[in-house]
C-alpha cells in the first residue's frame, strides 16, 4: 500500500545487469510505511535446541546484534539488497547491524537444509562480529522474469541454526507481496524476521536512524534527513490550498529532450479536472544528463536538486512549480520510468516521485507514449492532493462495520474532486483483512473493487481467493472464471480453478 512519501528505487544486480529491479521506498527513512504483520504460515517442527536458540534471540529483542550477508539472487550475492534489509530492520528498532564483507556464495540448487548447514560452516570459518548472521536469497525464473522463492536463514556466531524459512507461491504472504521485486520481498523478509527478533510496533515507534540508514543514503543518492524534513508539512499545506493555487509546469524532459507540447497536454489535463490553475513556464530548464547513471533514485534526486536550485536562483510567479522526466520505449512498456518533482515558490521540495514497472499504477497504465506518461503523472498527483477512498473505507469498517462501509464507498467513489480511488490500494486493503482471517471484511473490499474496476482480471482473482478462503466454493469458481475470461494468461486463476473443481 502506498503512502504520500513513497518513491521508487531501482536496483541492478550486476550478473543480470540487463534486468531492472524496482522497489518502493520512503523518502523519510520509511517512517510512514504502513505494513500489516503477515500471519506465520510456515511453522516448522524444529529441535528443542534450535527452539531454545530462537527463543533466546527473540528475548534479546532490539539488543540482538546481526550480521547481514550479501543477498543472493540465483546464487549471485549483492550488497544493495542487504543494505535495504538492514535499514528495514533498523527502522523496526534493531540497534546493532553489520554488513558482512565476506560473501557467502552457495549453489542456487541447494535445498534449505543444505543451505543452512553450509552457512553454519561458513560462519565458523569466517567469524562474525555479532551474535547472529542472516543470509537470504531470492530465486528468479529468468524466462518468466518473476521471483519464485524466498529463503531466509539465521545462524548464531557458532554456526548453529536459529531460524530457517522458505516461502513460495503456495504461501499467501509470498503471493501477495505488493511489489514482487527485491524490495517487496525484502519488506516481507523484514516482517518475518522482525517477529523472530521480538520487534514490535512499539520498538518501531521508538527506533532511530542508525548506521545502515546513513549507508543507504550515501549508496542510493538520498538527500539528508534535514533536507527532506519539511516535505510532509509542505505537502499538507499544498493539499489544503492547491485548488486555489497556480501551478507552473516546465517543459517535460522526454527521453532526454525537452518537450513543450507534452507539458501543454499535462496542463490541459490538470485544468480540465480543476485540480488547480496550471500554466506553462516560459523559463527553460536544461538539466545535466547523466546517461550512465543506472540508479533511478539517484536520477530522481539529481533532478530534484537541480530543479530546486534553479527555482531558488530564478524565482517565478507561481505558488508551485513542476518538472517531470519521462523515459519510455514505444515497443516495451516495462522499459521506462516517470519522475516528477514539485517545488513551492521558494524552491523547497514538496513532492519527489518516481514510478516504474515495479509498481501497480505503472503496470495498469503501461505508458509507451507521452500521453501515457502524463496519465500516470496525473493519477499520482491526485494521490497527493486528494483523500484515499481505501483509507476512508478502512476507517469506516473499524468505526461502523461493513454495511456502513458499503454505503460510504458508494458515496465516495463519485466524489472525484475530493477522493481518489486506487485499485491497488483497495486490493492491498482486502488482503490485509484476508491475512488477518477477517474473511467477511476482505470479501466486502474485493466486491467494492470489482464494482469500481469491472474490467480488472486481478480484482476478480482476489475476490475469488477470498471466497475460496471463506469456503464459498461456487462463488470462488464464478469469480476465477470471470478473471480468466478477462485475462486467459492469469495462471494463478487457472491453477486455483483447477484445484477448486477437483474438490
Amino acid at each position: 500500500m502506498k503512502t504520500p512519501h513513497q518513491i521508487t528505487l531501482n536496483l541492478r544486480h550486476e550478473p543480470f545487469s540487463m534486468m531492472i529491479f524496482s522497489a518502493v521506498f520512503l523518502i523519510v527513512l520509511l517512517g510512514t510505511c504502513k505494513l500489516f504483520a503477515q500471519e506465520d504460515q510456515t511453522r516448522q517442527l524444529i529441535s528443542n535446541e534450535q527452539q531454545q536458540r530462537l527463543d533466546l534471540m527473540k528475548a534479546k529483542g532490539i539488543d540482538a546484534s546481526l550480521t547481514i550477508f550479501p543477498v543472493g539472487i540465483n546464487g549471485f550475492p549483492g550488497d544493495d539488497i542487504a543494505i535495504i534489509i538492514g535499514v528495514l530492520l533498523e527502522e523496526k528498532g534493531l540497534k546493532c547491524i553489520e554488513l558482512s564483507k565476506a560473501k557467502f556464495s552457495p549453489s542456487s540448487q541447494s535445498n534449505l537444509q543444505t543451505l543452512a548447514d553450509s552457512l553454519g560452516k561458513f560462519v565458523k570459518a569466517h567469524p562474525i562480529p555479532t551474535e547472529y548472521a542472516l543470509y537470504s536469497e531470492m530465486i528468479l525464473d529468468m524466462q518468466k522474469r518473476a521471483f519464485t522463492e524466498l529463503r531466509e536463514i539465521v545462524v548464531d556466531k557458532t554456526g548453529a541454526i536459529v531460524w530457517t524459512e522458505k516461502l513460495d507461491s503456495t504461501d499467501v504472504a509470498f503471493r501477495h507481496v505488493a511489489d514482487p521485486d527485491p524490495m517487496g520481498y525484502s519488506i516481507l523478509l523484514s516482517e518475518r524476521l522482525g517477529m523472530r527478533l521480538g520487534l514490535t510496533a512499539e520498538t518501531t515507534t521508538n527506533a532511530k536512524p542508525g548506521k545502515l540508514s546513513a549507508i543507504f543514503r550515501d549508496r542510493f543518492g538520498m538527500p539528508t534527513e534535514k533536507e527532506t524534513a519539511e516535505m510532509p508539512k509542505l505537502e499538507k499545506i499544498m493539499k489544503a490550498n492547491f485548488k486555489k493555487s497556480k501551478l507552473m509546469v516546465y517543459p517535460l524532459r522526454i527521453n532526454g529532450e525537452l518537450n513543450r507540447q507534452g507539458a501543454a497536454q499535462l496542463i490541459k489535463m490538470i485544468n480540465g479536472a480543476e485540480l488547480c490553475k496550471a500554466i506553462p513556464s516560459k523559463d527553460t530548464l536544461s538539466l545535466k544528463l547523466r546517461t550512465r547513471e543506472q540508479n533511478e533514485m539517484k536520477i530522481l534526486w539529481n533532478m530534484a536538486v537541480e530543479f530546486r536550485d534553479h527555482i531558488k536562483a530564478n524565482p517565478q510567479n507561481a505558488d508551485y512549480l513542476l518538472f517531470a522526466d519521462y523515459v519510455f520505449n514505444p515497443q516495451v512498456w516495462k522499459q521506462g520510468y516517470v519522475h516528477f518533482v514539485v517545488c513551492d515558490r521558494n524552491g523547497e521540495w514538496v513532492i519527489a516521485d518516481l514510478q516504474n514497472s515495479g509498481q501497480a499504477e505503472f503496470q495498469n497504465v503501461k505508458p509507451v507514449s507521452i500521453e501515457g506518461c502524463n496519465n500516470l503523472l496525473y493519477a499520482h498527483l491526485e494521490h497527493y492532493l486528494k483523500a484515499s477512498v481505501a483509507e476512508a473505507i478502512r476507517e469506516e469498517i473499524h468505526n461502523s462495520g461493513i454495511e456502513a462501509a458499503n454505503a460510504k464507498f458508494k458515496q465516495l467513489r463519485v466524489k472525484r474532486t475530493e477522493y481518489y480511488l486506487s485499485e491497488a490500494e483497495m486490493n492491498a486493503l482486502g488482503y490485509e483483512y484476508l491475512s488477518s482471517k477477517k474473511n467477511e471484511e476482505a470479501i466486502a473490499i474485493f466486491k467494492m473493487n470489482v464494482e469500481a474496476f469491472p474490467m480488472s482480471f486481478n480484482a476478480y482473482d482476489s475476490l475469488g481467493e477470498a471466497y475460496a478462503t471463506a469456503g464459498e466454493k461456487e462463488l470462488a469458481i464464478r469469480n476465477y472464471e470471470k478473471s480468466i475470461q478477462l485475462n486467459p494468461n492469469n495462471q494463478n486463476g487457472v491453477d486455483a480453478l483447477k484445484k477448486l473443481k477437483m474438490k
